[in-house]
């Protein structure tokens, strides 16, 4: 394919409608004319030869006739003694002659030579002057054969002759009997149409007849030619059909025009240029009409491509076709909407990311005061005996440094470490009035989890559910559910008011007062995880609340854990 039809999506269909246009026209144009002219060919062809047929017909039938009526007088009496005494009744002759020859008058001429060569009696209106050699030529040839013998006239036309023989063999005279030009025209009329022409050569490729006398020595010269030398015969606008008589020797020769001349055949393929030239311009100026309407959504759409893809969102395209490019512009404007709409809530969550951070910067400053401290609170505690200060300033102090150092990601099973360091601590501060269960599987603490974020859900459950009871109890717990990990955490407490509720599980989550860390948890994990995963709580039926987390699961291999605790 050329490189200037691969460049464009427009020429591909212009060339496409093109070839698909104007192929099947012309290849139809020009089978159909072939195939117009191949049938008229065979169907002259074979009229050509049923009119051959027809020709050698008649010519047999005019030679049996002829063979029937000169045996008649060459076995008359009435002839035999007019011939043996060289004169006799010629009225009863004439009527013997007129007799046989009356079906074939029309056709041909019957002559009685003597022994002689001399015209005795005749069917013309006179006797002719010539005299026949009897040593020479057809009479001859009769008196040597047994029946009828066939020559060509001199000057064209067909001479038969039969030798009248007495009972000892000896020829008395002859019978002639002799078709001329004008007798072949009438046997052969209407037998063949008038625009072709009737050659009959003898058995020496001689002429003996021509539907045209003035030019049958020059054509039957060419034809003679042509046939020796074992060529087709040819002609300027004609076609020739032979037909060779075995009996005679004789040949038909039919010349027929052409079904179409160089004339016709020039004027015919004229024609179908310029037909075959405006059906081009016709298929140019379709294929351009039709790529243009197929290509320009195309080329729009690219073009509208091309300014998103420099930033530009807020390009649409026009949707005014119902069928699959009017479908596709939709899409495309529907697509630019989502992905501009998914620029900006990326924008947004950038910035809150970037503000969290910034906070857990500020939070970061100098926190060594912090340490000193709680390690100078710790060996007081030890130095006065007093291990609950000893406890606390230690297990505060875990968790600070985790809070401020190390990876955002941690094991699940890291994160319940510090959640019993917090238990810890909330247990010496409220006095044990509150037990603390814990029920994570095994296959579940090598996940993957944002850090500390199960602590604000535990702070909750005591300061706000446990600890206000005699006997508080909150419980931790695992689950998976479709592929996803599940975190609980419950209490025994009087749960959580209902408008709070509503802010925790709405989509729009807003600042909830007083709940602050769960709805930093909640930021964190969306943040992370998407929109699909967070925070859900609800009352329970028996007392209590319950705060769930969704998050994908995540597994730490082996060797970055070993790595992360080195």
């Amino acid at each position: 394919m050329r490189p200037w039809v691969r460049r464009s999506f427009r020429n591909r269909i212009f060339v496409t409608m093109l070839l698909a246009a104007l192929l099947p026209m012309l290849l139809c144009g020009v089978l159909l004319m072939r195939l117009q002219i191949v049938r008229s060919e065979e169907h002259l062809t074979r009229d050509a030869q049923s009119q051959l047929a027809d020709l050698r017909a008649a010519l047999d039938n005019l030679g049996s006739a002829c063979s029937q009526a000169a045996g008649e007088l060459a076995a008359s009496t009435v002839v035999h003694s007019a011939l043996r005494r060289g004169g006799g009744d010629s009225r009863t002759l004439y009527q013997v002659l007129f007799r046989c020859a009356q079906p074939l008058a029309e056709y041909v001429r019957f002559d009685v030579y003597d022994r002689d060569g001399f015209c005795r009696y005749t069917t013309a209106g006179g006797l002719p002057d010539e005299f026949l050699d009897p040593d020479w030529g057809v009479l001859r040839a009769a008196r040597e054969a047994e029946g009828v013998v066939l020559r060509s006239g001199a000057e064209g036309g067909l001479t038969a002759a039969r030798a009248v023989r007495n009972y000892a063999g000896t020829a008395l005279g002859y019978i002639l009997i002799t078709a001329e030009q004008s007798g072949l025209d009438r046997l052969f009329s209407g037998l063949y149409p008038a625009a072709s022409e009737v050659l009959l050569l003898d058995s020496r490729w001689r002429p003996v007849y021509y539907s045209r006398p003035s030019q049958m020595d020059s054509a039957a010269g060419v034809l003679r030619s042509q046939l020796l030398a074992g060529e087709p015969l040819s002609g300027g606008g004609y076609r020739f059909f032979v037909l060779a008589h075995e009996d005679t020797g004789s040949t038909l020769v039919l010349q027929q025009p052409r079904a179409f001349t160089d004339t016709v055949l020039e004027a015919i393929y004229l024609t179908g240029a310029l037909m075959g030239t405006l059906c081009l311009l016709l298929s140019l100026l379709a294929a351009w009409i039709l790529s243009r309407y197929l290509s320009e959504p195309v080329q729009q759409l690219d073009q509208a491509m091309g300014e998103v893809e420099r930033g530009r969102l807020d390009v649409r395209l026009e949707a005014d076709r119902s069928d699959e490019l009017g479908r596709l512009a939709v899409r495309f404007n529907r697509m630019a909407e989502e992905y501009r709409a998914n620029l900006d809530r990326s924008v947004q969550r950038q910035k809150e990311l970037n503000e969290t951070r910034i906070r857990m910067m500020q939070a970061q400053l100098d926190p060594h005061f912090l340490y000193n401290t709680l390690d100078t609170m710790k060996w007081l505690g030890v130095g006065h005996q007093v291990p609950q200060v000893a406890q606390l300033a230690t297990d505060l102090a875990v968790i600070l440094r985790a809070s401020i150092s190390g990876p955002e990601i941690v094991t699940l099973e890291r994160e319940l470490e510090l959640i019993e360091r917090y238990v810890d601590i909330q247990s010496i501060r409220f006095e044990d009035r509150f037990t603390c269960e814990i029920d994570v599987p095994e296959r579940y603490q090598s996940c993957r989890v944002p850090k500390l974020c199960l602590q604000p859900l535990v702070e909750n459950a005591i300061v706000h559910g446990a600890a206000d009871r005699e006997e508080g109890y909150v419980k931790l717990w695992a689950g998976e559910e479709d592929g996803e990990l599940l975190l609980f955490v419950s209490d025994n407490g009087p749960g959580i008011p209902e408008d709070v509720l509503e802010r925790l599980n709405s989509l729009n989550k807003e600042l909830p007062g007083g709940h602050l860390g769960l709805f930093n948890v909640d930021s964190i994990i969306r943040l992370h995880y998407g929109e699909r995963y967070g925070l859900a709580a609800w009352n329970q039926p028996e007392g209590g609340c319950c705060v769930g987390l969704r998050l994908p699961i995540q597994r730490e291999e082996k060797a970055d854990a070993e790595s992360s605790d080195c």
